[in-house]
């Protein structure tokens, strides 16, 4: 056998198909070419329907942003401030919060009406906000009396805070309060009564020409009352919140709540405690009731006093009686 046949009849062999070298089929490269198109017409399909969905999700925030257009082009300023206040409301916010955005989103709305003829949110202006501002310095407030800067840069914080709501919600495009001055004040020195004024206030708790226990109970009471405030500093809110389970006697400290629910303890002096512990002890009813309220009105028990009520104690006390004495 000639080498040449040799080598036909090795490559011919069953070991050569186990030496690894590849084989090609004559059916091998239909099947690849067929899966490839599978392939590729499976990622076509893919694609078309993330296209599709991305064009439905621009549509639809297309017409939502539409339907946010012309909602806020239709509405009103005191549509709006009633659906701040509501938020407000649901966020938890403090009465006395609440009651402070009613008071000057009620300004802001009435000037708006009668001074700027403004009743869509979307025609509020930086011009409109100053011209509240001048508006406030001249006009006379509630009590009689020209509003002070502290009171309108608490009205501005106000609107400020409307006005960034007004945003979040997509009621109008930009803040115009971006474009105001914040009106600016100053810190006024806290006046604090001589030992003079303070003992004359004492002098006028007890009424002059009235002898009866109830007038005995009031004057103690009074007294206590300011004892408490000129010793401890607390505000008079947090006084007409004061509970008999918030004294500590042994310690001589008051638990008191202040504002956003905050506890503090504060301790007493001698004086104050003496003439608190007089009033519970021989002039306030008696509970058993921890919750029941310190100071009392008088002849009722337990009526829980108001701020109101508490400074008019105070005026009374400030008198022109209280400087002849």
């Amino acid at each position: 056998m000639s080498s040449t046949s040799a080598k036909k009849a090795a490559c011919s062999s069953p070991d050569a198909a186990l030496s690894g070298r590849p084989r090609t089929s004559a059916r091998s490269k239909p099947v690849a070419e067929s899966r490839a198109t599978a392939q590729r017409q499976k990622l076509d399909r893919e694609r078309e329907r993330r296209q599709e969905g991305t064009e439905r999700q621009e549509h639809q925030t297309t017409s939502r942003l539409s339907a946010l257009k012309a909602g806020a082009q239709a509405t009103t300023v005191n549509r709006a401030l009633e659906g701040y206040i509501q938020d407000q409301i649901g966020g938890n916010r403090s009465k006395k919060t609440i009651e402070w955005h009613r008071t000057a989103l009620g300004l802001f709305s009435t000037y708006l009406d009668e001074q700027e003829q403004v009743t869509l949110v979307t025609e509020i202006d930086a011009m409109h906000i100053t011209g509240w501002f001048a508006h406030l310095r001249i006009t006379v407030g509630g009590h009689g009396r020209i509003r002070s800067e502290r009171t309108i840069q608490t009205y501005a914080r106000s609107v400020r805070a409307f006005c960034h709501w007004l945003v979040r919600r997509r009621l109008i495009p930009f803040n115009p309060f971006a474009e105001v001055i914040f009106p600016k004040v100053g810190k006024p020195l806290i006046k604090i009564l001589t030992e003079e004024e303070f003992e004359k206030l004492l002098w006028a708790c007890a009424p002059p020409n009235e002898k009866s226990p109830l007038a005995e109970r009031a004057a103690v009471r009074n007294r206590a009352i300011l004892w408490v405030l000129y010793d401890t500093g607390i505000r008079v809110s947090e006084l007409c919140g004061l509970r008999l389970e918030h004294v500590d006697r042994k310690q001589g400290v008051l638990t008191v709540w202040g504002k956003g629910a905050k506890e503090r303890r504060i301790a007493m002096g001698q004086n104050c405690q003496r003439n608190l512990f007089y009033y519970l002890d021989y002039h306030r009813p008696e509970s058993e009731n921890g919750s029941a309220p310190i100071f009392c009105a008088t002849p009722l028990p337990f009526v829980i006093w108001s701020t109101e009520v508490i400074r008019s104690v105070y005026k009374s006390c400030w008198g022109t009686r209280t400087w002849q004495r």
